[in-house]
């Protein structure tokens, strides 16, 4: 087990500063994730770290950062965005074996075509889609066939490829009653790594998306870690009011705290946003805390 920051945990989008805030405030690991701002020179301050053994990284999701932002989709049903996302995917996992990390994460795919823009807003996702624009059935199977391809190239450097559970907002079920969000339920995820049949394909469960689905599709969080435990390679850890996935500082009291050590073989990273240092300091305190107790 090792203990990571998201870059979103970070008060800067840049990556040289997200460098330089991690160096002054004693954090040793980051997990280099989506949000961050695109620069022809992004990754030298990261490579210079790594080099350099003042830093240790992993990759997740929207990272490198893409020149031309577009929707990454494991499961797009148009040849264009699926390719992209193929090639992002692709980018990330050669990122990650040249860090030495363990794995590249990815989120689940989605039924439905979005804008960039839409992202991450379930009640403007909710108001342009309709029925008829959510096909969860080939959504499924193209994301089976993508996992499957870009766990193929992982296993090339010798790296694991992680699948994030996705989450779906009571706030769009309110105004549009269909899931266009795959692997947000148990049921769901265990099919998936039964029908991936890839040794080096795992989850990463995010416990603020399993507590906001939890609430949309009436189960609850605890019954889901149960159900998709075996499964799980990476913690992402942050709290919410069960209604949006806000990446808030956890405390003592979150649902998923005593769950914790049940994971002493993954990683953990903590995922709340945004924090001033001192915040930091006590997170990273209170989850060692945790792990000790």
């Amino acid at each position: 087990m090792s203990l990571w920051f998201s870059s979103g945990a970070f008060l800067s989008r840049n990556t040289e500063e997200v460098l330089a805030e991690a160096e002054a405030s004693g954090v040793q690991g980051i997990e280099l994730s989506s949000g961050m701002a695109y620069s022809d020179n992004m990754l030298d301050g990261v490579f210079q770290a790594h080099d350099a053994g003042r830093q240790r990284f992993m990759v997740h999701n929207y990272f490198p950062t893409p020149a031309e932002p577009f929707v990454l989709n494991v499961g797009a049903l148009d040849k264009e965005s699926l390719e992209k996302t193929k090639a992002l995917a692709r980018t990330a996992l050669k990122l990650a074996h040249e860090l030495n990390a363990p794995f590249y994460s990815i989120h689940a795919g989605f039924a439905a075509r979005l804008k960039p823009e839409l992202l991450g807003k379930p009640d403007q996702q909710a108001a342009v889609l309709t029925a008829a624009d959510i096909n969860r059935v080939d959504s499924y199977e193209v994301m089976i066939e993508t996992v499957r391809e870009l766990a193929d190239f992982a296993a090339t450097m010798g790296l694991e490829l992680l699948v994030e559970n996705n989450v779906i907002s009571p706030v769009y079920l309110e105004k549009m009653p269909l899931n266009p969000l795959l692997l947000t339920e148990g049921d769901e995820i265990d099919r998936f790594f039964a029908d991936v049949k890839r040794a080096n394909v795992g989850l990463l469960l995010d416990v603020a998306h399993a507590k906001v689905s939890a609430t949309a599709l009436g189960f609850s969080p605890e019954s889901f870690v149960d159900k998709v435990g075996e499964h799980v390679r990476c913690l992402h850890l942050s709290d919410n009011n069960g209604r949006t996935d806000s990446n808030q500082p956890f405390t003592e009291h979150a649902w998923f705290v005593p769950m914790i050590k049940d994971f002493s073989h993954c990683e953990i990273v903590i995922e709340a946003y945004r924090l001033q240092p001192e915040t930091m300091a006590s997170q990273l305190d209170l989850l060692q805390r945790i792990i000790d107790g």
